[in-house]
């Protein structure tokens, strides 16, 4: 299966500009810290991140926050898109690095366009791709949380950093006070059991965002 990374892949400039005015898309910018978006059942609009970084988080009734996305440029978002027994209500998209987003209502990615123009069956080619990809990331954070300790959800989700970039060097794509929340632990004992690891030589980190696995360790 082609991977497809931009939900505008395979569209030109001129393709996504005609099809934001027929979509009567709305394009706003935020900065770290604003909320983009807060979950409503009523709310069927669907954001395109098109610059910048955000996190699609879960808020706990005592405050606790846990990660369920972390969202790049080209990630798609909305409240049509999440699973129907989710608490929506308890869930934010928190932009974390400048963000430029671009909203249009559900319904016209749905829907077929009255032109039937080509690139508008690309878009909806490209969503398909994308939601495919969250599905199997679903899978991946599932396995992560299913893990009985904090070193094993760690080396879980190190694995499978690993494997997706090739490599067993790879950058997080958070700060480690967000992979604790992504990985639902407390921050203070995480931050313990990754000083282990660097003592027991299973990980090396540099400037707390560059994870190395040492060769010959599996995790």
């Amino acid at each position: 299966m082609e991977s497809v990374e931009n939900i505008f892949q395979n569209i030109t400039e001129q393709e996504r500009s005609e099809m934001m005015r027929c979509f009567q898309a709305a394009e706003k910018r935020y900065v770290a810290g604003n909320i983009i978006s807060t979950y409503q059942r009523d709310n069927q609009k669907i954001g395109i991140l098109q610059e910048g970084e955000a996190n699609l988080v879960r808020i706990h009734p005592d405050g606790r926050q846990t990660i369920l996305e972390d969202l790049h440029a080209g990630d798609i978002f909305g409240e049509a898109l999440t699973f129907e027994n989710f608490d929506i209500g308890t869930m934010q998209v928190i932009c974390t690095k400048s963000c430029r987003i671009i909203f249009f209502d559900y319904a016209c990615l749905i829907r077929r366009c009255q032109k039937a123009c080509s690139f508008h069956s690309q878009l909806v080619h490209n969503s398909l791709q994308i939601m495919s990809r969250k599905a199997v990331q679903l899978s991946e954070r599932m396995e992560i949380l299913s893990q009985r300790s904090i070193r094993d959800k760690l080396s879980c989700y190190f694995s499978i950093m690993a494997a997706r970039n090739h490599s067993n060097t790879f950058q997080l794509p958070f700060s480690l006070s967000n992979l604790a929340d992504y990985l639902a632990v407390d921050r203070s004992a995480m931050m313990r059991e990754l000083k282990k690891m660097k003592e027991e030589r299973l990980v090396e980190m540099e400037k707390r965002r560059i994870v190395t696995i040492l060769p010959k360790q599996t995790f």
